[in-house]
């Protein structure tokens, strides 16, 4: 089973560097950790104190696995993918590279994330009022968002919120690279559609009974920032929580929709 790798150098810088078929992690003071390639689904980098080899990079490139860049905030902040997909193409790239010369079809994604945002959060709140506070007949995510913050009582618990959200959206921006999407479905800042960022708040509706289990003690350091050790208990949680099905079954909704947009005009 492929395994995700956080790269993490707030306590200690890291180098990454590349050794044969493999990432060769380098700690000052620590012995060097060896993470073969073929075994990695993505490789996730929280904050600036990462520092690659291009070597590595290229290697990560080359077997295909992609490297998502989480800002201090927690965000997903950049995406680095191979430039040719992969050998045998899913439907979803195509689907979304059809649709993307549709008239309106910039709305119907929005619409499409929007739906399933609020469908998470109606099965959260038929799933059991404890999980989170009685959201009233406002459904709107902002709004059971500032709900949930508030009932939690936690000051960490909105830069756990972020992480997780960060978490989904690089999980999501793996499976869309790995079905040779393009980065304008991955970028912002392209001009493209943020398509990891808005299916990865879809999904990280999920994690909210975690996030809460995790609000009570986790500690922020002076910047405001979770602190190293409660980002690793974070990443922990959102690493066994399962997500992989949902993130599919997501994926597939996604497709049936595009093909419905394709093939009704």
């Amino acid at each position: 089973m492929l395994q995700a790798l956080h790269l993490d150098g707030a306590e200690h810088p890291v180098a990454v560097l590349l050794e044969g078929p493999a990432l060769k992690l380098r700690r000052h003071g620590i012995a060097d950790v060896f993470a073969p390639l073929p075994r990695l689904a993505r490789v996730v980098v929280h904050g600036p104190r990462v520092q690659w080899r291009t070597e590595a990079l290229l290697g990560c490139l080359e077997a295909g696995v992609p490297v998502l860049f989480l800002g201090r905030r927690s965000g997903l902040v950049g995406a680095l993918v191979p430039l040719r997909p992969p050998s045998t193409r899913a439907d979803l790239a195509a689907l979304l590279d059809g649709a993307a010369a549709v008239p309106g079809f910039r709305r119907r994604l929005e619409d499409f994330c929007a739906a399933e945002e609020r469908a998470a959060i109606l099965a959260l709140a038929g799933a059991g009022r404890e999980r989170c506070r009685e959201p009233g007949p406002d459904l709107r995510a902002s709004v059971v968002r500032r709900q949930f913050l508030e009932s939690c009582a936690a000051p960490a618990a909105a830069a756990i919120v972020e992480l997780m959200q960060g978490l989904a959206s690089a999980m999501v921006a793996e499976s869309l690279a790995r079905r040779g999407v393009g980065p304008q479905f991955l970028a912002r800042r392209s001009g493209g559609f943020p398509l990891a960022e808005s299916l990865g708040r879809v999904l990280a509706w999920r994690l909210l009974p975690a996030i809460r289990s995790l609000a009570g003690t986790a500690e922020l350091d002076p910047g405001g920032a979770l602190t190293a050790a409660s980002r690793r208990d974070a990443i922990a949680a959102f690493e066994t929580a399962g997500l992989a099905p949902a993130r599919d079954q997501l994926l597939a909704r996604l497709a049936a929709v595009l093909a419905e947009t394709l093939y009704s005009e």
